[in-house]
């Protein structure tokens, strides 16, 4: 069932002047400067840019699983200002799929998916068959008793999907998470994430450096040196594995 508690447009995270420093003094370094920028209900946006120009930093923000150094990120009519670093999940309303592989390995792929619905504070019989719902919703029936290390690195991912679908989130963050996949599993995944966004009526906002995944994304932005340059400009001529920073020189020709 779609999501009906967000209005087309209605911004869902907004970035003013937000930026991230780990540590201080000389050895301070500066991951996120000064971003403006507003992710609305219905978007669909890939991140691109070069390796370290703080692509995940940004997400983690807007994911509240970390907070800004200097000015704010906020999150009009999503709970996530009541989740995060503190409970050491995103808000229920915001569904993160990570880059790497995120599956507690001792648990199944049930046991797995249940786990986030368990700490939200869901009584064990319906986080399961919520759990059991968005497995089966996927088509991962079969994978419910696996472990992690019984699956391949697609299906992982996929009940790693199926984990962020069954919390129902109004929002999907995804880091990279075609970055360790084959093609064919990469396109799968994709396919399966924005089938799932479809359903809940969800924004998804995707971390990429791959140009066929930002390319089934409505809205490309630049990230370089911390900052998202000129967010909203879809279908930029730049964007290929390793974007390069747009020629300030020739633009101001």
């Amino acid at each position: 069932m779609k999501d009906v508690g967000t209005k087309a447009g209605e911004p869902l995270v907004v970035c003013a002047d937000a930026a991230r420093t780990y540590g201080s003094g000389p050895n301070a370094v500066v991951a996120v400067h000064g971003v403006n920028c507003v992710v609305p209900a219905g978007a669909r946006i890939a991140v691109v840019g070069p390796s370290g120009s703080g692509k995940s930093t940004l997400l983690h923000l807007m994911a509240a699983l970390d907070r800004p150094t200097a000015g704010t990120v906020s999150h009009p009519g999503l709970s996530a200002d009541t989740g995060g670093v503190a409970d050491m999940l995103p808000a229920r309303d915001i569904g993160v799929v990570f880059q790497g592989p995120s599956l507690l390995p001792p648990l199944t792929a049930m046991e797995n998916v249940a786990l986030p619905l368990l700490i939200d504070g869901l009584e064990a019989d319906e986080a399961a068959d919520r759990a059991s719902a968005a497995l089966a919703g996927l088509g991962l029936e079969p994978l419910a008793t696996k472990l992690p290390d019984e699956m391949s690195a697609g299906q992982a991912q996929r009940v790693a999907v199926a984990r962020m679908l069954a919390r129902r989130p109004r929002l999907i963050l995804a880091d990279e998470p075609t970055g360790q996949l084959d093609r064919e599993t990469a396109r799968q995944v994709m396919a399966v994430l924005l089938s799932a966004a479809d359903t809940l009526g969800a924004a998804v906002l995707i971390t990429t450096h791959d140009a066929r995944v930002a390319g089934a994304l409505d809205e490309r932005w630049y990230m370089a040196d911390g900052r998202v340059v000129h967010p909203g400009i879809p279908d930029r001529p730049d964007i290929h594995e390793q974007p390069q920073p747009p020629d300030r020189e020739r633009e101001s020709r």
